[in-house]
């Protein structure tokens, strides 16, 4: 008998906080409906899960997926499924205890079989909550704004449901890109389909601890645009890229004038760090490099 969720994990190199989250989900398995759970190794020269079966009680395998970037990966994970449902997050994430009553709930009620997307809060959490990071500072006023992006018709991959079919009529998501392909994907939906958001809907996100992991971020961020939009229009792209350096730098401006300086000063630096690690990935991508994974 088919599972009636699958969820699909992406991961790379990242097998502590994916234990992490497969222990989280564990606790799901007295909800009177079954599961499997598909985590996609982006990196197979490394497996990540000790595959005894004895160790989670719901239906669980790790499978390969050579081509870098986690869209490949869910593209892998969604062939591999065979839930009714596809849920997605990641590996660096922790749903609430009752994320799949919640969709169970929610896919029960929709007898017209209208919704293409459920999604729900993303909330961050710290290390330390008494003391953070710079990267933690900026990410505490840009954190997920997914009811306002639902309401757009968009949501992201840390808190999203699909039934299966939709998925697949859609074509999975965009495997050329590293970053904005839940946009990309969600966008197509919306058109058709209604997504639906429920506040208690929840999977928690730990926030970047490293300004090098919001640099690396915002760079993946300007290679999905470059690789969507611009790159047959140079031009077009550096006036994108200048629109992005304002945006930060009048973002840090304001917190000067909002937030104490022991708030205020960590994100403009933050912000002078994502926005030269930007300028330097746009040179990257017009000379023809990679965008980053």
């Amino acid at each position: 008998m088919s599972p009636y969720f699958s969820i699909i994990i992406p991961v790379y190199r990242d097998k502590s906080r994916l234990k992490l989250c497969l222990d989280k989900i564990g606790k799901f398995s007295d909800t009177g409906f079954e599961f499997e759970v598909i985590v996609v190794n982006n990196d197979p020269g490394n497996p990540v899960l000790d595959l005894d079966p004895n160790q989670y009680p719901y239906s669980l395998k790790e499978i390969y997926e050579p081509i870098p970037g986690s869209y490949a990966a869910r593209n892998k994970g969604i062939q591999e499924s065979e839930g009714k449902i596809f849920g997605f997050t990641d590996s660096d994430c922790l749903p609430t205890d009752d994320w799949l009553a919640v969709a169970f709930n929610q896919f029960s009620k929709d007898k017209n079989q209208a919704i293409g997307i459920l999604t729900g809060p993303v909330p961050l959490f710290y290390q330390n909550p008494n003391c953070l990071s710079d990267a933690e500072l900026y990410e505490k006023y840009t954190g997920f704004t997914t009811e306002s992006y639902a309401k757009e018709g968009h949501a992201i991959t840390a808190n999203w449901f699909s039934p299966a079919s939709i998925i697949k009529e859609f074509g999975g998501f965009n495997a050329k890109l590293k970053s904005n392909g839940d946009s990309e994907l969600s966008g197509r939906i919306s058109k058709k389909y209604r997504i639906v958001y429920s506040p208690n809907l929840i999977v928690r996100h730990p926030a970047r601890y490293h300004t090098n992991e919001l640099v690396n971020k915002y760079k993946r961020l300007l290679g999905g645009a470059y690789t969507r939009k611009f790159q047959e229009n140079h031009a077009a792209f550096r006036i994108h890229l200048f629109k992005f350096l304002w945006a930060r730098y009048r973002f840090a401006i304001k917190r000067l004038f909002t937030l104490s300086p022991k708030e205020s000063l960590p994100i403009l630096r933050v912000c002078h760090a994502i926005n030269l690690g930007s300028i330097q990935e746009y040179f990257n991508l017009i000379k023809g490099g990679k965008t980053k994974r």
